[in-house]
Parts: structure tokens; C-alpha cells; sequence
């Protein structure tokens, strides 16, 4: 996204960033903003005082010209904050200023009653945003280092959580969830839609062209099955879960055995306790350890026996975000 040779003012509208990672969006956007030569800063919600809407970590990013983009906040008050940071971009010096309760800025306050700390990063370095840019599209683990005493910022790999260690800031970073979703029919594409709109990085795969086309406007790769057997690539890392959803069974076997084995954190299949028994079963024939095994979730969802498509959807996607924010506090 940022080899272009070229970058003009609408790379910086809203709608370029329209189903970007939100987490990396303030990147590009103070990188685009860079290559046209207009300043910016990268905030931080660094301390949080009572209740807030976003969490410890949240950036938006402020050019000097007052635009912005991201939330620290529900959306109330990000004008005003970019408002009164714009002005101090220039002196390209880091500084933290509270906001809502506890602040000096009476004008500006949360309708929780809580206060959050903002910290400004001046005009971060060309090479620390591409950086991040790449990790992010590599989809990488990483954390960034911030030293407002000294207006710095580095990469580093630590693996601690988001918080302050000896007046350094540590910001962790961890891909978004990916979900592989292969199967067919009306649940396969209601749950494709649902988690699009939740903005999952989302993969597709099916035999039935008809799901596909209609799948088409999300925009995300698709691939079309042929046969059972087919070998596909699967797109699965560590932050990766796996769903199929298929009334015809036979279709699931070589995929469960490779999902189940592979580094992703989620893997459930479409079906009944007794279905799931049967697939157990065909699982095991064909040699897959009872461990594999026993990492397929069935029934899948949060909700018991959920068999409209929506509430399925809303079921599963539940239960895969809560076995994600249980990795992510690992």
C-alpha cells in the first residue's frame, strides 16, 4: 500500500481506509501524510483514570493540519483532542496531557467521567512506520518502545503486555484474528458477511460458485474447491481460526486433518454431538492423533443448538473471540 510511486490528498480521506486493521490504519495514515511532506503525531491512551471507552494502547494519529484518524475515545471527543495536539506538532517534542477528569481541558470531557492520559508522539520516524507497517503485514508479534523523556520510539520484540516499564511505555502489537472459512450454503455465507462486518481477517474457500459470486462485493480472497480431496493452501498461523461449515461430511476430512495439526488457535466443524462423534471417528481412522482431535471444537458456538444462520453466526464468532482474548492474556 505505500510502494506507490505517487501519493495525493485522497489517500488520507476516511474512505482509504475504509476495512483497513484499525490498529494499523494510524501508521499508514502518518506515513501517507509523510510522503506529502505534512507532519504528524502518533497518540497514545497511556494511563487510564477510572472508566474509558477505549482500551490502554489506543492510538489515533493527528497531522498538523488538525486531521485525524482513529478513536480514543467512543467518538465524542476526537476533534478537540486533535485540535489542541495539531499545534504542537512542530516542536517535535513527546508530551502527555490528560483528558476529562483530573484535566485542565474543561471543555473536553467523557461522558463515563473517566480520565485517560494522551501521549503525543512528534512526527515519528520515517523508518519506524514502515516498520510497523510491515510487521503488521507480515503478521508479526511485536511491541514498540515509547521514551517521551527522551521523544523516542523503537521496534523491539518484547513479548509484555501493553504498559509502562521504567518510564517507557511498551505497546504490544498481535495480528487481528484471522478466520478461514470453508464450507457452503446458507450458513457459510451469512457467517462470511457477519465477519466481515467485525472485521476479522477473513479467508474463503468452497466447492459452490453460486456462494462465491455471492460472496464476491466482501472484497477477500475466495478460493473454489473442486474436489474433497483438494489441496489448498491454508492460511494458518498462530493468531488463525479454522471453520467448516458442510452438511456433506466428506468434504471435511483432509481439511480437519490439516487444520487440526497447524498452528492456529481455533478449529470447529458444522454438526450435532453425534455428528461429531462420527467425524472423531473418521478422523481417528485416518490416523489423526486424539490430541488433533480433541483441538476440533463440535458442537461449535456458545449457544446450544443454534441453527439460524445468524444466530450460528453471532454463536461462533462469540466463542471464537472469547478463545482469542483468553490467548491474548496468556
Amino acid at each position: 500500500m505505500l510502494a506507490r510511486a505517487e501519493h495525493g490528498e485522497d489517500d488520507l480521506a476516511p474512505a482509504a481506509f475504509a476495512g483497513m486493521d484499525r490498529e494499523l490504519a494510524p501508521f499508514v495514515f502518518l506515513a501517507r501524510a509523510r510522503a506529502l511532506g505534512i507532519p504528524g503525531a502518533l497518540v497514545t491512551l497511556s494511563a487510564i483514570d477510572g472508566g474509558a471507552p477505549k482500551a490502554l494502547g489506543t492510538h489515533m494519529a493527528v497531522l498538523a493540519d488538525g486531521r485525524h484518524l482513529g478513536h480514543v475515545s467512543g467518538g465524542c471527543v476526537e476533534p478537540a483532542i486533535a485540535a489542541e495536539f495539531a499545534p504542537l506538532i512542530a516542536a517535535g517534542e513527546d508530551q502527555t496531557f490528560r483528558f476529562g477528569r483530573g484535566s485542565r481541558f474543561i471543555d473536553i470531557r467523557f461522558p463515563c467521567g473517566g480520565g485517560v492520559d494522551l501521549m503525543l508522539h512528534a512526527q515519528p520516524q520515517a523508518a519506524l512506520l514502515a516498520e510497523a507497517i510491515a510487521r503488521f503485514e507480515r503478521r508479526e508479534a511485536f511491541a514498540i518502545a515509547l521514551d517521551p523523556a527522551h521523544s523516542a520510539a523503537t521496534i523491539t520484540d518484547s513479548p509484555a503486555p501493553t504498559g509502562w516499564r521504567d518510564g517507557v511505555f511498551i505497546r504490544r502489537y498481535q495480528p487481528r484474528t484471522r478466520l478461514l472459512l470453508v464450507g457452503r450454503g446458507p450458513e457459510f455465507e451469512v457467517m462470511a458477511r457477519v465477519s466481515a462486518a467485525a472485521e476479522f481477517d477473513l479467508r474463503l474457500a468452497t466447492p459452490d460458485e453460486s456462494s462465491a459470486h455471492a460472496l464476491a462485493a466482501l472484497n477477500v480472497p475466495i478460493e473454489i474447491l473442486t474436489t474433497p480431496a483438494q489441496a489448498f493452501e491454508l492460511p494458518i498461523d498462530p493468531w488463525t481460526a479454522t471453520v467448516l461449515l458442510f452438511h456433506e461430511h466428506e468434504w471435511e476430512n483432509a481439511i480437519l486433518a490439516r487444520a487440526a495439526v497447524a498452528d492456529g488457535f481455533y478449529v470447529g466443524a458444522l454438526g450435532s454431538v453425534k455428528t461429531h462423534g462420527l467425524r472423531r471417528a473418521r478422523l481417528a481412522a485416518m490416523g489423526l492423533s486424539p490430541a488433533a482431535i480433541d483441538r476440533i471444537h463440535g458442537p461449535i458456538g456458545l449457544i446450544d443448538r443454534a441453527r439460524d444462520p445468524g444466530m450460528l453466526a453471532l454463536s461462533v464468532l462469540a466463542q471464537i473471540s472469547a478463545t482469542r482474548a483468553q490467548l491474548d492474556r496468556a
